[in-house]
């Protein structure tokens, strides 16, 4: 029998969901069936708070914003962002271990997303020690 998995090292909190990330959305307005896209940077502060600066797409017509409010994220790394000073609500999933969410806005509904996905623009700190160690030089190959 093999070894039972630790149940809490999947769980997630808001501490999940920390730093900057880029997204990119695409959906068709209804009922009128329009095109909108959105191109950002979110930044979690990972005690529940977010800010966003986004361009919006709407049928030809381009809009600059920026966003601030809360977000929750539950144990199994499901959560809600609460945009648009608390009218909007958009659902989230965590993957790859919080460096990326898929998205889908459920207030208002009259967004119908095609794609959508957030990906975290800086790596990692494992990720940047591993970088610096494969560029660093020994004294003795250091050119003279």
């Amino acid at each position: 029998m093999g070894a039972v998995p630790n149940a809490q090292a999947g769980q997630c909190s808001n501490a999940s969901l920390e730093g900057a990330y880029g997204f990119l959305d695409g959906h068709t307005l209804v009922p009128a069936g329009t095109p909108f896209a959105g191109l950002g940077r979110w930044n979690f502060d990972g005690k529940g708070n977010f800010t966003n600066t986004i361009t919006i797409n709407d049928n030809g017509t381009v809009t600059h914003l920026n966003d601030f409010g809360p977000y929750t994220v539950s144990a199994d790394c499901t959560g809600k962002i609460f945009i648009l000073g608390g009218t909007g609500t958009i659902e989230i999933v965590l993957v790859d271990g919080g460096k990326e969410f898929y998205e889908l806005p459920t207030n208002p509904s009259s967004l119908v997303t095609l794609f959508s996905v957030a990906k975290k623009q800086f790596p990692d700190d494992d990720d940047n020690e591993r970088s610096r160690s494969i560029s660093v030089m020994t004294e003795e190959e250091l050119p003279t």
